[in-house]
């Protein structure tokens, strides 16, 4: 009876030992950005990630913050950490909701704060991209840069289509790193929109503030964006 026991405790484990093994040897992902990444798109690409492709995901996602306000958040200082910490294969990564604005230089930096339209704006955010690109690939991970989706609000979705060219530029000469396009993943017709078909049935995407995502609207943008990461991993 004992020996019966153990051989069917021993098949019980079998589960568990046999996900452990698959993840032993699966990548890593260390996913940041703001609120996009803190909630559901970030937490449904996360779950489809390990779920269709065995991976881990550490995910560090923080709402209201992106690369102008290192007062509030540095994420430059904060992702390098993370980097070191998770040790990631692989790290993605999503700003731009919040970094439509003034960058912040410091209490005793000359000027203080770069206004968003100064001429000093662009090459200061492009300076600030590759700094956080460093950080968290300072040991040749790959790095896959998700852009931003249209907004309802003209003001910022000008600014957001500013900042997507400067994602793609700067990622397009780094090796390993890949900029993930969603610009029109959320539209209809190549413009903003609350609601897209999805699988034949029209579907609201975007919430009351024409700037978040819905449940739906996360799963079908994870849906789109798995592809580009599970394509370059394996």
């Amino acid at each position: 009876m004992q020996t019966r026991r153990r051989f069917l405790v021993s098949l019980a484990a079998l589960p568990a030992l046999a996900s452990a093994r698959a993840h032993a040897g699966a990548p890593k992902i260390l996913m940041i950005g703001d609120s996009m990444i803190a909630g559901g798109f970030g937490l449904f690409l996360a779950e489809d990630l390990e779920r269709e492709h065995g991976y881990e995901v550490d995910r560090r996602g923080k709402s209201s913050t992106g690369l102008a306000r290192p007062d509030f958040h540095d994420w430059i200082t904060i992702g390098g950490a993370a980097r070191a910490e998770s040790k990631p294969t692989a790290v993605v990564c999503m700003f731009g909701g919040n970094d439509g604005q003034g960058l912040y230089m410091g209490r005793t930096a000359k000027p203080e704060w770069i206004r968003y339209g100064e001429p000093e704006w662009t090459p200061e955010y492009r300076r600030r991209i590759n700094a956080f690109a460093d950080a968290v690939t300072a040991g040749g991970e790959w790095l896959f840069w998700i852009g931003m989706p249209q907004m309802r609000l003209e003001r910022l979705h000008d600014r957001v289509a500013h900042m997507n060219t400067i994602y793609e530029a700067e990622m397009a000469i780094r090796p390993n790193a890949r900029f993930v396009p969603i610009w029109d993943v959320l539209a209809q017709n190549g413009k903003y929109s609350d609601s897209v078909v999805i699988g034949g049935k029209r579907t609201r995407v975007r919430t009351g503030d024409g700037v978040h995502i819905t449940p739906a609207g996360a799963h079908h943008l994870a849906d789109f964006v798995r592809p580009h990461i599970a394509g370059v991993l394996g």
